[in-house]
């Protein structure tokens, strides 16, 4: 009798063990279960935070009355003037892969003109699309002016960057009207 109760006792033991190590597994689960749901939660407050910071504020809409009619069709008639203004087409020649040595930070073959049958005169910034950054800004260039031979007002390390050149429209008194984007492939060597 004496030897099953010792196998009783060691089945019992055994059993403790098991209980002790599912118990453990199962808080562990528990615990990473909980950080993987705050961790998503966190994600989607941080991705919700980031569109509400990239939306353009918009104006509210305005509610027109008896009292305030007059008020903003006159508004509405300023605005429709002020857009008169705004060049519905426009004409550049450019090439779209542009060279810059590494050195002397000057093109080697980048060129712009703005077209004689344009409306306005423009100038243009150079943006490495993945910083942002403005690499390069060009005088105001009349209607028929064309650019060549530049140099980069920010150095670049030698490599290729997808970039964009972003065409401003100005008035006379160099007052943008608006903006034309434009890819161009950089390579610095």
């Amino acid at each position: 009798m004496s030897s099953e109760t010792t196998n009783i006792e060691n089945r019992g033991k055994g059993d403790g063990k098991k209980k002790l190590i599912i118990a453990i597994v199962a808080v562990v689960f528990c615990v990473l279960i909980i950080a993987v749901t705050a961790m998503a939660a966190l994600l989607v407050k941080t991705n919700r935070e980031k569109q509400a910071a990239q939306k353009p504020e918009q104006k509210p809409k305005e509610v027109i009355t008896a009292e305030n009619v007059d008020e903003v069709l006159a508004e509405m008639e300023e605005d429709q003037e002020s857009r008169k203004n705004i060049p519905q087409s426009y004409t550049v020649s450019q090439n779209s892969d542009w060279e810059f040595s590494a050195d002397t930070l000057e093109t080697k073959n980048a060129y712009v003109k703005n077209d004689q049958s344009n409306e306005t005169p423009i100038y243009f910034d150079l943006v490495v699309d993945n910083t942002e950054e403005i690499v390069y800004s060009s005088p105001v260039l009349e209607l028929g002016a064309e650019i060549r031979g530049f140099k980069l007002d920010k150095p670049l390390k030698a490599g290729t960057y997808v970039c964009t050149v972003v065409y401003h429209l100005v008035d006379e008194e160099q007052n943008e009207l608006t903006f034309v984007n434009i890819g161009v492939n950089v390579t610095v060597n």
